[in-house]
């Protein structure tokens, strides 16, 4: 009777601890890593100073890894009152001190990148008119910086608050030809956003397809983006069966010795495969996720309106966490993070994992 007894206190306790950890049933709600990660990790020992009759001194030499925070209900309401003491940041499992917090409704700095090139399935005077929609939607000192591109980008105006030269600048992005995708945002992210302080954030209006770029690739763009702390929001639409017809209409007819018509069938060109259209849905998709952004597909106008509506809501409340790993780092390395929120039924979208820097 009494092994029975210890059996069942056991028994008891296993299921316990199985309770504690679901997220929902034990009071939290939880960002899952998209990647796991393996490597063991390696504690860091600090340095200690000298014995000189004082306090210890610290030295810790590594960089605060700052992880950008939404939290919103089930139905997409964003949660605007989340305290530093209900989070928690978690490295490759292991639970991290947070060093930093932010929840101030701190102005934004906003690169919105408008791909202009022929295979956009939306007019131009209906991206004018959306990504005018979106900059009024912004509060009145979040900056605007607009990009257009098609083989090449164009920088529209550089980040700033006034309405009108934002308006401007929107009337001015013209339909062109090639997609230099990756040249741009690389340009963006690595270049005129790099020495911009306080939150960043990039809004990016394309079918993720590049044709053009030649001094940069998606391996590039997604080592210079993770650690930048920019957010990126795609918004993706499908061109593949517009450009699917256009080739159908512009292919070559010739002619047989008896001046009978027929269509030389051309094998499809860089940008016109499945495959690369393959290739930009998981560049969107990393990209978004790296950064704790969101990925938005659009095929209407008012599809594109209402994804430029909802970005705008959540640049208004991002939580800002960062922590010093307690790890040493291994250089070129991809580390998996995941925040948990003490409260139940939320959705936690947040940067899933950041790269080390090379040694």
């Amino acid at each position: 009777m009494r092994r029975s007894a210890l059996i069942i206190i056991w028994l008891a306790f296993c299921g316990a601890a199985a309770f504690s950890q679901s997220g929902r049933v034990a009071g939290y709600s939880e960002s899952l890593p998209k990647r796991s990660n393996s490597f063991p990790a390696v504690e860091r020992t600090p340095a200690k100073s000298q014995d000189t009759g004082e306090d210890e001194v610290v030295r810790i030499d590594t960089d605060l890894v700052m992880i950008p925070v939404r939290v919103s209900q089930k139905n997409g309401a964003p949660v605007a009152n989340v305290k530093k003491e209900e989070f928690r940041i978690f490295e490759n499992g292991i639970e991290q001190e947070i060093a930093y917090f932010s929840d101030d409704e701190q102005p934004f700095t906003v690169a919105l990148l408008l791909d202009m090139s022929y295979s956009s399935v939306f007019k131009l005077d209906e991206i004018h008119a959306a990504a005018m929609a979106f900059v009024r939607q912004l509060r009145p000192h979040d900056r605007v910086m607009i990009v257009s591109f098609d083989e090449k980008p164009r920088i529209l105006c550089e980040p700033t608050s006034d309405r009108k030269v934002l308006r401007y600048a929107i009337e001015a992005a013209r339909i062109g030809s090639g997609t230099g995708l990756y040249t741009t945002l690389k340009l963006v992210i690595d270049e005129r956003l790099a020495n911009v302080s306080g939150r960043k954030a990039v809004v990016l209006l394309s079918d993720g397809v590049d044709t053009s770029s030649i001094d940069a690739t998606a391996t590039d763009i997604l080592k210079v983006t993770e650690p930048s702390g920019v957010i990126v929001y795609p918004i993706q639409y499908n061109t593949y069966d517009d450009v699917q017809k256009s080739r159908r209409n512009n292919a070559q007819v010739l002619f047989d010795e008896d001046d009978r018509p027929y269509v030389v069938d051309a094998p499809p060109s860089k940008g016109e495969r499945m495959e690369d259209y393959r290739r930009a849905d998981d560049f969107l998709r990393e990209m978004s996720e790296r950064t704790g952004g969101r990925r938005f597909r659009v095929g209407t106008a008012s599809n594109l309106n209402l994804a430029f509506e909802r970005i705008a809501n959540e640049l208004r409340k991002i939580y800002s966490l960062g922590y010093y790993p307690s790890s040493e780092r291994v250089p070129d390395f991809d580390y998996s993070v995941n925040v948990r929120v003490y409260r139940p039924d939320l959705l936690i979208r947040a940067r899933d994992s950041y790269r080390s820097g090379k040694r």
